[in-house]
């Protein structure tokens, strides 16, 4: 059968992005009522076509063909503070979506033509709009205030915008439902939460978040946003938004203290297990499976939970309160994990408890970051992420961590872990400071959570990994200054001791290297435990800073800024019990 292919436009796009029409009506007629809704039809216009790199945005040397001037710019967040405040697309909004629609009607994405500037200019203008209405977007503020009347701020209270209101208070709706069911999702206005902030784009499609971050480096679409981040499809990644409900009553403090405990502090041989079995083909690849009751012994929850506060109390001579524990990948199974989490909570002296835990189901075995944030005693929030790749130990690595005795050096051995439900938890643990916890190999392959750091560009990424020393020459430094420059987070990397002492020879000098910091600035710091001490005591300091997008639009200083302020070990006062291992 001949015949030429249907053109296929602009407009025909946007369709499949909004294929209930731009405001579930079935028409595209109309501009979308709620900003992310437009956002995502227009990031994914501009990214698909690419036009955001065209000298008509990225050349202000060219004259009146550059279009962010400062009166464009001025007029941009005006229109978009206009819409947060009121709810409502202003009237430049409407008729620059009706010119659009006319322009793009057969229009082709990859249109390079003189002629297609005009519907380009206009998906730029509608884009930056939509991501001003969302300034603040996802982030806490005080509980207290009342809902803004349409175009009006709370009176005596921070800017909240009806925008923001309408977004958090949904975020209520849907957390109360998810307490009861935690399938649960979407509240009584957003459908898709805490997946996406849209209401008629479908999250199979596209999904949109709040941002933190945007790069200083690079042409893409994340320098070009400030306040939302255009992320894929839920069956690629489900990202997860977490807004403090409650941060306590105090003002929040400058510094943040981070106590990183290198457990387990030795691991045995034979916490890896060969499993039965072998990859089908012809490769020569098995199978092994973590068994942390190799390190753990008969250790209870209590007692670990009452070792870790008293490495709280050995650390107050330096400086207090301590807002954070962070142990490595693996360090606790699970279940011990929740229960430890509950005691330091009714505890109320931490913040974050952040942890590797390991399931030993063999049908589901996982290997997970867990965060658990505090409030008045009470777990307020927490969140299982699963690491997504699966550790691969060959023959180099399997001698260099002495482990030839149980895992045979000539065959490469895969970690046994279910690494399907790919998520990313990205969680509000200051006012307006983000935290995402990664796990070994996530830190280094790019699919499919870095596109979401990327993109979203939490302030503090930790990994949490099962590796030797962490030096900036290894591989955990390079990809943690990778993660600094573009998005521009901080990054901290914690490895567990036993594992820095499996990759030594026995009559070599002692690695002790179980951490590195890298910032967006500076360079990146090994940070070394010294013989005979239990942790590491680091000092986070914040400061705001001002980020530009690409088409020159401050974020106003909003930006929070982690720098490593301070690092002290802390010794326990007492002889420990045997299930710690000994520290020499």
């Amino acid at each position: 059968m001949s015949g030429q292919a249907t053109e296929f436009s602009v407009l025909d796009f946007i369709k499949i992005i909004l294929p209930d029409g731009t405001n579930g009506n079935g028409s595209w007629n109309a501009v979308c009522q709620w900003p992310p809704d437009l956002f995502a039809a227009m990031a994914a216009v501009a990214e698909r076509s690419g036009l955001y790199s065209e000298s008509t945005f990225t050349s202000y040397w060219i004259g009146s063909r550059f279009l962010p001037s400062k009166k464009w710019i001025d007029l941009t967040r005006e229109t978009g503070h206009k819409w947060a405040k009121t709810g409502k697309p202003p009237k430049h909004v409407q008729d620059s979506w009706r010119h659009l629609v006319t322009c793009i009607r057969f229009a082709r994405i990859d249109d390079e033509d003189a002629e297609a500037e005009a519907w380009k200019k206009l998906v730029f203008e509608l884009l930056a709009i939509a991501d001003e209405a969302c300034a603040g977007i996802g982030f806490s503020y005080p509980p207290e205030s009342r809902q803004p009347r349409s175009g009006e701020a709370t009176a005596g209270e921070p800017q909240t915008t009806l925008i923001q209101f309408l977004v958090y208070s949904d975020y209520h709706v849907w957390r109360e439902r998810w307490e009861m069911d935690q399938s649960a999702i979407g509240g009584d206005v957003l459908p898709n939460l805490p997946h996406s902030l849209c209401i008629w784009v479908r999250p199979e499609i596209f999904c949109v978040q709040p941002k933190t971050s945007t790069p200083t480096v690079g042409y893409t679409l994340r320098s070009l946003t400030h306040h939302l981040a255009l992320l894929p499809s839920i069956a690629n990644v489900t990202t997860h938004w977490h807004i403090a409900d409650e941060l306590g009553g105090e003002p929040e403090p400058h510094a943040f203290n981070l106590l990183l405990v290198p457990f387990p502090y030795s691991i045995p041989g034979k916490s890896f297990n060969p499993v039965v079995g072998k990859f089908p083909g012809n490769t020569k690849d098995k199978v092994f499976r973590l068994d942390p009751r190799a390190w753990m012994r008969d250790t209870t929850p209590e007692q670990f939970a009452k070792f870790l506060n008293e490495l709280i109390d050995a650390a107050k001579p330096e400086m207090e309160p301590v807002n954070a524990i962070v142990l490595p990948e693996t360090a606790l199974p699970l279940n011990f994990a929740k229960a430890v989490a509950e005691i330091l909570a009714r505890d109320r002296r931490l913040d974050l408890f952040v942890t590797g835990v390991v399931t030993d189901q063999e049908a589901d075995a996982r290997n997970s970051a867990a965060i658990y944030r505090f409030v008045n005693g009470l777990i307020m929030d927490r969140s299982f992420q699963s690491k997504h790749h699966r550790w691969s130990l060959d023959d180099d690595q399997v001698r260099r961590y002495q482990l030839g005795h149980v895992l045979d050096p000539h065959f490469k051995w895969w970690e046994q872990i279910d690494v399907s439900h790919r998520e990313c938890h990205v969680m509000l643990f200051r006012s307006n400071a983000t935290l995402s916890v990664l796990i070994c190999e996530d830190l280094a392959r790019y699919d499919p959570v870095l596109t979401v750091m990327n993109s979203i560009g939490p302030n503090l990424v930790i990994a949490l990994l099962m590796d030797g020393p962490q030096l900036e020459q290894r591989w955990p430094g390079r990809y943690a200054t990778v993660l600094a420059d573009d998005p521009g987070s901080a990054v901290l990397t914690l490895t567990s001791l036993g594992m820095v002492r499996r990759s030594s020879m026995p009559a070599d000098p002692e690695s002790r290297e179980i951490a590195l910091w890298k910032e967006p600035t500076g360079k990146a710091r090994s940070l070394r435990l010294p013989k005979g001490d239990h942790a590491l005591l680091l000092t986070l300091t914040s400061r705001l800073v001002e980020q530009f997008t690409l088409d020159g639009r401050s974020d106003g200083g909003a930006t929070v800024n982690f720098a490593l302020g301070a690092a002290h070990p802390v010794r326990h006062p007492d002889p420990l019990p045997d299930w710690l291992g000994r520290i020499p």
